[in-house]
């Protein structure tokens, strides 16, 4: 039988834990070698001599600290036995030139992994060391619940069942930090800024927090709530003292499958780690739906297992989890206009002086927390660079809004005004209505924050714009955030509304998450479609249906911006939700002379025009038409004239019209006398 190379070579170096690894795995192998050669007549004293030597020197490795194995033993307290079969089933999996040996001694089945019978005959074991450590691995021991070791046959363990060891144990045991591929795919280790800055209610939540974390024998999960990039992690990393690792379940998928190997790859990276769980995005598992209970369940069961204490971050109000750990719910508010002064500054290190005005624009501006002005200031400075521009009050205005757009991803997208108040034709009354909307939104903090009105007035304000198709709804909307320097997003319901229960809440609290963050005015075009009247209970549908509305109410009423629906059926808008609107503009379909001066002012002064227009005539002749529709007709009639290399004339004009009317439904004939055309 070959013997073993002498040792010099793979004593360890400088404290390598690599050397003290492979020192383990050419033990193991040499055990493998002496386990066969014990069963012949003449074993060999050399490879026991030399068997003797390299046990001597693993002891050695170990005594000097650089042994991760011994790491593993001491922080899971694991029996000299239990730390053995780890290191043995570590080297069946990733030493080839064991490989021989052990499908000499256990046969085919040796290629599934490793088992505690396979492991007692290397070993030596005595028959009762062998029969305890067969009883101590039960599934719920710190190796095979950390995830360490992996039964190939999860349901039955026996001395049969082969184990496999994941890559990064395997990882690990050489002296590899990286994070686990599955938990730095949706989170990793959180890093702490250099600079830390929190206010009075933000450093009271950070003192109960450390609390709580501070006896790791405290079987406790801590539920931070807090909205998107308050700087719920950084806060958890600042009051924790181990490592953090974070796994965010917004970026996994649905599968249950793919959250249970998330959560199980966590648990197995605080093990090895020595550090917290933290698990974010809570609120991805919330529903009535059996496949959210299905994710809850997984995720209930997991935190039992972590070691110990957990915390939790969510952007939603609290729900019920499925778990045995003692609860404490902390609510992380935004930070006040000081602290997100001083967190612009920090964010700009040495640029910020140059900065200051900018960066206190911003602060006042965007209720942003740690998290989210880091990535808008990240974000601005990247666009600086593309651009060739320095950073200012617009470009961070950009830098803003390119994070907030990266939150909405395709649920809202954000609008550019154009039109101006001249291009605006409505009755007085209406316009007053919306005067006073710009009103109340503009001294709105004056009157909630300085004056007291908050205790009796919710924060947020809803306005409902209802009307005709065409009558200027989503105009106003956008000259009203125009006027109050607002951004402008419009909410694509096509990707709000799904089919799938408790879906639909979610996308709303994504929109309304990142809306809260920004100087954002949402827009819901036919939000009759999203705020229906709640119906009787007959069914599942109709109970899910009432549900998306009862949150919505709550969720409008919570929104600290501005909101504005409209709708051409206000008829379908749902009562309750009614009681909770700041004003409701109703947009009446224009009058005549109205019609004129749309006419009139929907043309551009830079267009060339006949001297002989009759725009009187059109106005009187097309009773039903809006500022929409005279705008659509307008345009048709300037790519009429433009094709036919002329000015535009009444009769580009009228031909318009008459195609605008068919395209709204309305059915035309030629009267023999006139020749032109005549509603039917």
């Amino acid at each position: 039988m070959a013997v073993a190379q002498p040792l010099a070579h793979l004593r360890p170096q400088g404290g390598n834990p690599r050397a003290g690894f492979e020192l383990e795995l050419e033990r193991i192998r040499l055990r493998a070698m002496w386990a066969i050669d014990r069963a012949s007549e003449q074993p060999s004293s050399r490879l026991q001599a030399e068997l003797t030597r390299l046990e001597r020197a693993v002891g050695e490795a170990r005594a000097s600290g650089i042994s991760r194995l011994q790491l593993l033993a001491q922080r899971l307290e694991l029996a000299p036995d239990e730390a053995e079969f780890l290191c043995f089933v570590a080297a069946v999996a990733s030493d080839p030139l064991l490989t021989p040996h052990v499908l000499t001694l256990a046969g085919s089945d040796v290629r599934r992994g490793a088992s505690l019978s396979l492991f007692a005959q290397v070993a030596g074991l005595e028959p009762p060391r062998a029969r305890a450590l067969a009883l101590a691995l039960s599934s719920r021991h710190p190796l095979v619940a950390g995830r360490l070791l992996v039964p190939v046959d999860s349901h039955d363990l026996s001395a049969l069942t082969p184990f496999m060891v994941p890559r990064r144990v395997l990882a690990f045991l050489a002296g590899v930090d990286e994070v686990d591929e599955a938990v730095a795919a949706a989170g990793g280790v959180v890093s702490v800024p250099d600079t830390v800055c929190l206010d009075a209610r933000q450093t009271a939540v950070a003192q109960v927090l450390a609390q709580a974390l501070r006896d790791p024998e405290t079987h406790i999960a801590v539920v931070l709530q807090g909205a998107v990039g308050s700087g719920r992690r950084t806060l958890t990393a600042r009051a924790a003292t181990l490592p953090v690792v974070a796994l965010d379940l917004c970026r996994l998928g649905r599968s249950p499958g793919a959250l249970d190997e998330a959560l199980g790859a966590l648990r197995r990276e605080c093990v090895l780690r020595g550090a917290l769980a933290m698990v974010c995005g809570l609120e991805e598992v919330r529903g009535p739906e059996a496949d959210a209970a299905q994710r809850r369940r997984i995720l209930g069961a997991h935190l039992d297992l972590m070691p110990g204490p957990v915390v939790l971050s969510s952007s939603e109000a609290s729900f019920e989890l499925e778990t045995t750990r003692r609860l404490l719910r902390l609510q992380l508010p935004a930070p006040e206009v000081p602290t997100r002064r001083a967190l612009w500054r920090a964010a700009f290190g040495d640029a910020a002086p140059e900065l200051s005005d900018d960066l206190d624009r911003a602060a006042m501006r965007y209720t942003l927390g740690a998290g989210g002005i880091r990535e808008a200031a990240a974000a601005a400075r990247l666009i600086g660079r593309a651009s060739g521009r320095p950073v200012d009050s617009a470009l961070l205005a950009d830098g803003v809004r390119a994070t907030i757009q990266e939150r909405l991803g395709t649920l809202a997208q954000h609008i550019r005004v154009r039109h101006s108040w001249d291009d605006l034709v409505l009755p007085e009354d209406t316009r007053e209505q919306v005067d006073f909307l710009v009103s109340r939104a503009r001294h709105a903090y004056r009157v909630l924050a300085e004056w007291g009105f908050s205790k009796n007035i919710a924060s947020g304000l809803a306005a409902l714009f209802s009307g005709p198709p065409g009558t200027g709804k989503t105009m106003v909307a956008g000259l009203v955030a125009r006027e109050l320097d607002l951004d402008l997003y419009r909410v694509d319901l096509s990707q709000i509304i799904s089919k799938w229960v408790g879906e639909t809440e979610k996308g709303l609290s994504r929109v309304f998450d990142a809306a809260d963050t920004g100087h954002v005015l949402l827009l819901f075009d036919e939000a009759d479609s999203l705020f229906a009247k709640r119906t009787e209970v007959k069914g599942a549908s109709e109970r899910y249906a009432n549900l998306e509305v009862n949150y919505l109410l709550q969720r409008i009423e919570s929104f600290a911006g501005l909101a504005i629906l409209t709708t051409n059926l206000d008829t379908n808008i749902d009562p309750a939700f009614r009681r909770r609107l700041t004003t409701h503009i109703r947009f009446p379909q224009p009058e005549e002379d109205e019609r004129l001066v749309l006419w009139r002012t929907q043309i551009p002064k830079e267009a060339p025009v006949d001297s002989t227009l009759d725009l009187g005539k059109l106005a009187k002749s097309y009773p039903d038409f809006a500022g929409g529709h005279i705008r659509n007709a307008v345009a048709s009639a300037a790519f009429l004239a433009a094709s036919a290399g002329t000015s535009i004339t009444q009769k580009h004009l009228e031909r318009a019209a008459l195609e605008e009317s068919r395209a709204m439904g309305r059915i035309h004939r030629r009267t023999v006398n006139e020749g032109k055309p005549t509603p039917a």
